[in-house]
């Protein structure tokens, strides 16, 4: 028997038999293109795509869950809400809360108060404003690096 394995959800499916690939199925303009042996063979549903070649599809399972405490990529202090990556200063932007007023950066920083160089991680977007810096970074230690 083949199985089907979904890349794209109901669009691209790589096709296995004993371990190893004998072709693909992808979704076209006239339905379901199926290519084994360099011979492409369409069909309009997937039910008789099933019936001719006895297709075992597999369910799309999405193994990558969001960690909460990430903002693109980047750790926070606190579950992210409303995350964005702010395009002009090229960071991570979240809030604490859903209704917030309060942006945080996401990720670790290098800021310079009073001729000092200091880590601090989440800073307030306010203080990016105000203050020069580096980052953002993915640890302190990355950061201190810097």
């Amino acid at each position: 028997m083949i199985h089907a394995k979904p890349v794209v959800p109901d669009q691209f499916w790589i096709l296995r038999k004993d371990d190893r690939k004998v072709g693909n199925i992808q979704l076209d303009s006239q339905g379901y293109a199926v290519s084994i042996d360099n011979q492409v063979v369409h069909y309009r549903t997937l039910d008789m795509l099933q019936q001719r070649l006895s297709v075992n599809f597999e369910t799309f399972v999405n193994s990558i869950e969001p960690d909460p405490y990430q903002s693109h990529g980047y750790p926070t202090t606190d579950p992210a809400h409303s995350a964005v990556w702010d395009i002009k200063r090229q960071i991570p932007l979240w809030k604490k809360e859903p209704r917030s007023q309060s942006w945080h950066a996401a990720g670790w920083y290098q800021i310079k108060r009073h001729r000092t160089w200091t880590s601090i991680n989440c800073p307030k977007l306010i203080i990016l404003e105000r203050y020069q810096y580096r980052g953002p970074f993915h640890s302190r230690e990355e950061a201190e690096s810097a």
